[in-house]
């Protein structure tokens, strides 16, 4: 797979991190369209982007590690290595609902608003992320006489027959359901409903293709499990809330 797209001399460009751009840069633009339309606080974004960042971050490396304590606690201090881009989606997930939570605590914010655009955003910006998966050669899936099995020539990967392109799938995946969740969110004027529906749903479509991997994580299978069972009822907390418009002093 074309894992490095551009090298000169030391100057080394690869294709993941050109996807990894692409997905702030279009996940960047739709939350400021999307927080415009839905006539959110563009300011609160401004003003708080940073501590849910660093939540996504810090929970994000901190789940990593815990998946792969045997690599780190050999090399403790790699740990703080962020550069390398190894982070967990769960941990990157919890962090940032903690983060949104604790700030729309302090701001009166309503966090299920908060909630539908960070997982709406998140699913646009795992189908670059899953593509750059595939360039690769990670997340690999396992071997597949059907006609769309690919082959990779990568040491990463210990198979010589084809494989599924399961970073594909999760990108297909992942697309649809954002674009179905973004069309919910236009019909049902209720916050929490999209992102828990398109979070449950995309749970449970990674928990069928961890199937298909090379290396199936237990894990990986209880994690989706669980966040999907999470969604299902927050979902159903959303579907029968009450909004109460403000009251006049």
């Amino acid at each position: 797979m074309l894992e490095i797209l551009f090298q000169y001399g030391s100057v080394t460009i690869k294709t993941f991190n050109i996807l990894l751009a692409l997905a702030f840069v279009f996940t960047g633009a739709f939350v400021i369209r999307y927080i415009s339309r839905q006539k959110m606080d563009l300011s609160f974004l401004s003003r708080y982007f940073l501590y849910a960042f660093l939540g996504m971050i810090i929970g994000g490396r901190i789940f990593y590690v815990i998946e792969h304590w045997a690599v780190y606690r050999i090399h403790v201090t790699h740990i703080l290595f962020i550069w390398d881009l190894n982070f967990s989606f769960f941990g990157v997930l919890y962090g940032l609902v903690i983060a949104l939570f604790i700030i729309a605590r302090q701001t009166k914010e309503d966090l299920w608003s908060w909630f539908d655009t960070s997982v709406l955003a998140t699913l646009l910006a795992m189908t670059f992320i899953h593509i750059g998966h595939f360039f690769n050669g990670t997340q690999y899936g396992s071997p597949t006489n059907l006609p769309w099995g690919i082959s990779f020539d990568t040491q990463n990967i210990p198979f010589i027959n084809p494989i599924h392109p399961t970073q594909i799938y999760a990108a297909i995946l992942a697309l649809i359901i954002f674009l179905y969740a973004l069309k919910k969110s236009r019909r049902i004027h209720l916050s929490g409903v999209a992102g828990n529906l398109a979070l449950m749903l995309y749970s449970l479509g990674m928990f069928g293709i961890d199937f298909l991997h090379g290396a199936p994580s237990l894990y990986v299978k209880i994690s989706f499990g669980f966040i999907a069972a999470l969604s299902f009822i927050f979902l159903v907390h959303c579907s029968h809330k009450t909004h109460h418009l403000p009251s006049e002093d």
